[in-house]
């Protein structure tokens, strides 16, 4: 039987797969996986949502209130009162109240050549920070027991953070005592961009197809049409597109290939991405949310009609390269002689689709851990 599969196949890809279906190995469960990427700097939407799809997938789609737990999106930094001042000596720094500064909380080297400054909120450290950067900041107004700490989650520069503190509170933030830091800076809730907006009256994800949504008290409103979700009690929120956040990029470990080879070149090509550390396969699915999601890549961006997978009828069975489970249960018991292999259709059934192995079409691959 080995000798003529080998025959079939002439792969040493194929062989690899028969001494693997030999050994016994299986169990393998869904391969996949995604993550979240958190950026600081301010964007609009529009612009959020470019810098993902250059760099990862796209803006986060969140499919289960699991996800919000695997967004580290709570650091932040913002601006306080604390500034240089130029003079005969240019290392000396001052509260916006003309106070010299002799609270020593700067992070290992800081300030650098930066004039103003920002508070960690996280390690509750002093940041050297360029004055006309965006950040969020912290006012406070004097009390009869000390100063009252405000955090404000608006993006400006620092005069423009100071104008605004001046006006609505004393000044911006002096934190001069340990005290005083522990009562200034904390887990403050900001709002972070998703990839969630309003297309007339329905909410969308910008990649991917999820029905998940957690409204903040009062939301969704109708002061914009794209989605930000809060820092801390990751609850959702509309804003205006224009307005400049924080965001949150999805990532995944997906591979799509735009290259048209059969399937046993795109099985090669994909264990020789990485040469010095084989952690490439041809990809596996499990049925309904593997097969969704995988279906979003292949719909949005493949350019031909079908994607190979790792699928492959051997020994009188369809199995996975990667002898991960085969849980597909409309594949054919005897495919025709040369639809051995298994591929995904932009005309999606949910299932699997017996094509010819020597067509030549894109393929996924996925990134082990």
């Amino acid at each position: 039987m080995m000798m003529t599969m080998m025959m079939e196949s002439g792969s040493s890809g194929l062989f690899l797969l028969l001494l693997l279906l030999t050994s016994g190995a299986s169990g393998l469960g869904s391969v996949l996986w995604i993550g979240f990427n958190y950026y600081s700097p301010p964007y609009t939407w529009k612009n959020a949502q470019s810098f993902c799809r250059s760099h990862f997938v796209d803006l986060a789609t969140i499919y289960t209130q699991d996800n919000t737990g695997y967004m580290n999106i709570e650091e932040h930094k913002a601006w306080i009162g604390l500034h240089r001042q130029y003079g005969n000596d240019s290392t000396l720094w001052y509260w916006s109240n003309g106070q010299l500064n002799y609270f020593w909380r700067w992070a290992d080297n800081q300030p650098g050549n930066d004039d103003c400054a920002v508070v960690n909120n996280r390690q509750k450290k002093f940041y050297g920070s360029n004055c006309d950067g965006r950040n969020f900041f912290i006012c406070h107004k004097m009390k009869s027991s000390g100063p009252e700490y405000t955090f404000v989650p608006q993006l400006k520069t620092w005069s423009e953070a100071r104008e605004y503190c001046s006006n609505n509170f004393d000044d911006l933030a002096t934190i001069k005592l340990d005290y005083q830091m522990d009562k200034a800076v904390l887990d403050w809730d900001y709002p972070v961009w998703t990839g969630l907006y309003r297309d007339g009256g329905t909410f969308k994800w910008s990649t991917g197809v999820s029905t998940f949504l957690d409204w903040a008290s009062g939301e969704p409103r109708n002061n914009g049409d794209c989605v930000s979700i809060l820092s801390h009690q990751k609850k959702m929120a509309t804003q205006d597109c224009s307005a400049l956040f924080p965001f949150v990029c999805l990532r995944d470990n997906l591979v799509l290939v735009k290259e048209n080879k059969t399937w046993e070149e795109a099985l090669e090509h994909c264990r020789g991405l990485d040469p010095s550390n084989p952690r490439y396969e041809l990809l596996s699915i499990q049925p309904e949310v593997d097969h969704m999601y995988v279906m979003t890549t292949v719909m949005q961006r493949a350019v031909t009609e079908k994607v190979w997978t790792g699928l492959r009828f051997l020994a009188g069975k369809w199995l996975w390269v990667n002898v991960a489970d085969q849980l597909y249960s409309d594949l054919p018991t005897c495919p025709a002689t040369k639809d051995h292999c298994g591929a995904l259709s932009k005309n999606d059934t949910g299932q699997m689709e017996t094509t010819d192995c020597t067509e030549r079409l894109n393929f996924l691959c996925y990134r082990r851990w």
